[in-house]
């Protein structure tokens, strides 16, 4: 007789439990969402954690966290069931409607653009898609499509990878943007009239801030950093204080600058970052996720022919400006 236990081994059901879980940070909330009783769901995560051999969660009077063993297995849990969801939309592609989640991740410069129009854009036209928008650091978009954590990115210069598609999308100028009361030379700037001045930038690793460190570098000039931050959520609200100089693209500071609470500058010669379309070469691509791809690309002419995304062009009009 063998006196070893046998495994049953992860299901589908059980991940995807967790993961609600995980998510809600409350058992109750994520029993409901799943419309199933407390007392299962909490059976689920018990053999889940008896299967894989460690605790998960950690329970306590407001709801439940993730242990670190149990994040390693949200994140994995989370590729799994997204690929297991885009096979099953494969076999139906030619009778399902578009339906499921489908995941975006963004830097907060493009998602202050994008993230409000293509939410409204989503609903409109595929009402049976969740869309979930990821606003991460630049340097950390190219991981969340590689691992499978997000369906696609707009990542702001892209760098050849091998299981990455990239799809070049639009080319932004990058402006000098300061407190209206703050007097510069002139509103088209050289490098050279911001190498007093206290600048507001990006924490590395960042593909801006390395645009910009290069254009310091080029003229053989130290400049005049103030703070670093991590979004341009902290960065501008510094700005219209008058704390300080920051450089970034018209789209993480449209608002402000319609406003007038923020003054822009152009620099002569100009800076440019561009920004692509990223999805993952070796996992297969789910009907909805191209549905939200195609809808991205032809939101972003939208929004560039009309003059609402403004010092910027699409990417096929202008490869040239991105070079070093």
């Amino acid at each position: 007789m063998n006196r070893h236990r046998q495994r049953s081994g992860l299901n589908l059901r059980q991940l995807s439990y967790f993961v609600r879980t995980v998510e809600l940070r409350n058992m109750t909330r994520a029993a409901e969402s799943l419309y199933v009783a407390q007392p299962a769901l909490s059976q689920q995560i018990s053999r889940l954690e008896e299967e894989v051999g460690a605790q998960l969660l950690v329970r306590h009077p407001r709801g439940v966290e993730p242990t670190a063993k149990g994040q390693i297995l949200y994140r994995q849990a989370q590729t799994v069931l997204r690929e297991v969801d885009a096979i099953a939309g494969m076999l139906h592609r030619e009778t399902a409607p578009i339906a499921g989640t489908v995941s975006v991740g963004m830097p907060s410069s493009a998602a202050r653009m994008l993230a409000l129009p293509l939410i409204r854009a989503v609903s409109g036209r595929y009402p049976t898609v969740d869309l979930e928008i990821v606003d991460v650091s630049s340097a950390d978009l190219t991981v969340l499509v590689q691992q499978g954590r997000v369906d696609m990115t707009l990542s702001p210069d892209q760098e050849n990878v091998a299981d990455l598609l990239a799809v070049p999308l639009v080319v932004e100028e990058l402006l000098v943007l300061t407190h209206p009361s703050l007097v510069l030379a002139q509103d088209k700037l050289t490098i050279t009239d911001l190498a007093g001045v206290p600048l507001i930038l990006s924490r590395p690793p960042n593909k801006l801030r390395m645009r910009v460190e290069y254009a310091f570098m080029n003229a053989q000039l130290q400049y005049k950093l103030l703070a670093e931050v991590s979004t341009s959520a902290i960065t501008l609200p510094a700005v219209r204080e008058g704390l300080g100089a920051t450089i970034l693209p018209y789209s993480a500071a449209a608002a402000e600058i319609e406003a007038g609470t923020v003054r822009h500058h152009h620099l002569a010669p100009p800076l440019w970052r561009g920004i692509s379309l990223c999805t993952s070469r070796s996992k297969p691509q789910r009907p909805a996720a191209a549905a939200v791809g195609e809808l991205i690309q032809s939101l972003v002419r939208e929004l560039i022919s009309t003059g609402v995304w403004r010092y910027c062009t699409m990417a096929e009009l202008s490869q040239s400006k991105l070079a070093y």
